[in-house]
């Protein structure tokens, strides 16, 4: 993970100024910047460990020996040590890292000549160690035109400094060198303060602005809907960073709104986890919606299709039939019925801290299948179909199981004479419980995806039904090799109440103790 994993996650909660009312939001709370700016501090130092210093020639006078042409050639970082750092969020801009006390060391060769009395030519190498170390950095987010994030920083957004360098010389003459040490120190010095922020600036503009542009603020649900992320809002920055999302499913290649009201989400100052999310019935309402115009809920029902486990037939002259309508065991002895589901109007959801329900209505029309495979017209009745739903969580889905509750039946057409539907009713009930419900049931298995990150998984989610809408508490890791996790090491996080909106972690990363955690993304862009 490097400081492009760790503003890449910022980059998700970012937007534009929009009327619109957020069918999800999203929060990061002190404890999950707290954990996101280790990681951050990580890859921080382990880009600054590749740093190549360029190669450096010059020249100096000294009385009595003369003229001495020096390089110095092969510089590199080879230890950068953070001792503690904090993360500032800028209201209206976005956040800055910031870590003071720092150290660095650097290793490089050496090589010089002399002309003028003496003729020497003689090379070694160097360490020179640097103290009393700064760094801030700024990134920039906003947003695009398509409500996608982006970032930035620009060359005054990274203050890097260097207060004490010492350099010590080995092999050769190296003592020669100690006579303008100084001087070599000081242009040291200046060579690491300018590369330092070139090569920090540019990993936000182009690896980390190269992720974020990636990023998928709409994903697929299903073959004929997808569900809209994009960000309507810029974030709140304060103590948490808090986001508004539209939240709303569309049919693909054809953005309709749904016509029904978006409720609001109550303020909510909990952070007792590192990411909250709020998501509000619209999202799953909407998503009924464009189910229901696409035709997603229509079904053919006939023998083939009802599952082999399930005992139920079809067949005219078997006992359900018969029992439930015996007018058409007598007029079609022997005959396959096929029966046709189809919802009249979107399934409507309703979330109460108690329960979450749903009712459907829709057709239930009859046909009898003859023997050159024509239809043979019954009846149409009407139904209502009440259910109750146990909302889950799973990797990065939020997942639901529905059970039947009640079915209500009225009579619409019918091609049969005296025909009543008083018998039908176990039928139709016994028809939801093992066909619709399990339908209903396979979509909630796959469940309804929340922005997330490849590499990256949701640790003990909670989910809590509130009045309209659900809350989702969790906190997250590192998953790729969780043993990076710096929850798991000795570090120490602090959150400065005296200084809202900073966060201060304790750690010390030595030079070879750490590894790249590339962040890339569940789903490509949609």
């Amino acid at each position: 993970m490097s400081t492009t994993a760790f503003f890449t996650i910022f980059a998700l909660f970012t937007g534009c100024i929009c009327a619109l009312q957020p069918g999800f939001k999203a929060r990061i709370t002190p404890k999950g910047l707290r954990f996101l700016s280790e990681l951050g501090i990580r890859e921080l130092k382990e880009e600054i460990s590749k740093i190549k210093i360029p190669d450096y020639s010059g020249s100096h006078h000294i009385k009595i020996i003369g003229t001495v042409d020096y390089s110095l050639t092969n510089m590199h970082v080879t230890s950068f040590n953070i001792p503690s750092a904090s993360i500032t969020t800028k209201a209206n801009i976005g956040v800055t890292i910031s870590a003071g006390g720092l150290s660095a060391a650097m290793h490089g060769d050496w090589q010089y000549r002399i002309h003028d009395i003496f003729h020497i030519h003689d090379h070694g190498s160097f360490d020179v160690s640097f103290s009393s170390v700064s760094i801030s950095l700024t990134v920039r987010i906003g947003m695009d035109s398509t409500g996608r994030p982006t970032v930035r920083s620009q060359d005054s957004d990274c203050n890097f400094y260097v207060g004490d360098a010492h350099v010590r010389f080995h092999g050769g003459k190296s003592w020669l060198y100690n006579l303008f040490h100084r001087k070599i120190e000081s242009k040291l010095k200046s060579s690491l303060n300018s590369k330092i922020c070139e090569v920090v600036v540019n990993l936000v503009n182009t690896k980390l602005a190269e992720q974020v542009s990636t990023l998928k603020t709409v994903i697929s649900i299903s073959g004929t809907a997808e569900i809209d992320y994009s960000l309507l809002s810029p974030p709140i920055f304060n103590s948490s960073l808090t986001t508004s999302h539209k939240g709303e499913v569309y049919q693909i290649g054809h953005h309709t709104e749904a016509p029904f009201r978006i409720p609001i989400i109550p303020r909510d100052d909990d952070m007792s986890r590192m990411v909250l999310m709020w998501m509000t019935d619209f999202v799953p309402n909407s998503a009924g919606y464009v189910l229901h115009t696409t035709g997603f809920f229509q079904y053919n029902v006939t023998q083939d299709k009802i599952p082999s486990d399930i005992k139920v037939s079809l067949n005219t002259s078997d006992f359900a039939v018969q029992f439930a309508i015996p007018q058409i065991a007598k007029l079609y002895p022997n005959r396959m019925m096929q029966v046709n589901l189809n919802t009249t109007s979107p399934p409507k959801l309703s979330i109460t801290s108690d329960k979450v329900g749903a009712n459907v209505n829709g057709d239930i029309t009859a046909y009898i299948i003859q023997p050159n495979k024509s239809l043979t017209y019954l009846f149409t009745l009407g139904a209502t179909l009440n259910v109750s739903a146990s909302i889950g969580f799973r990797k990065a889905d939020l997942t639901w199981n529905s059970s039947y509750v009640s079915a209500d039946l009225k009579l619409l057409h019918t091609a049969i004479d005296d025909f009543k539907i008083d018998s039908l009713r176990s039928v139709v009930q016994l028809v939801c419980r093992v066909y619709i419900i399990p339908e209903i049931n396979k979509r909630g298995e796959k469940g309804v995806p929340v922005p997330s990150f490849r590499d990256y998984a949701f640790v003990n989610p909670v989910v809590e039904q509130k009045e309209g809408l659900l809350k989702i508490g969790t906190d997250i890791r590192y998953q790729k090799n969780w043993l990076l996790d710096p929850y798991e090491e000795s570090s120490t996080p602090s959150y400065n109440a005296q200084n809202e909106g900073t966060y201060s972690t304790e750690s010390s990363l030595q030079g070879e103790e750490s590894s790249v955690m590339p962040l890339d993304w569940e789903n490509s862009a949609a």
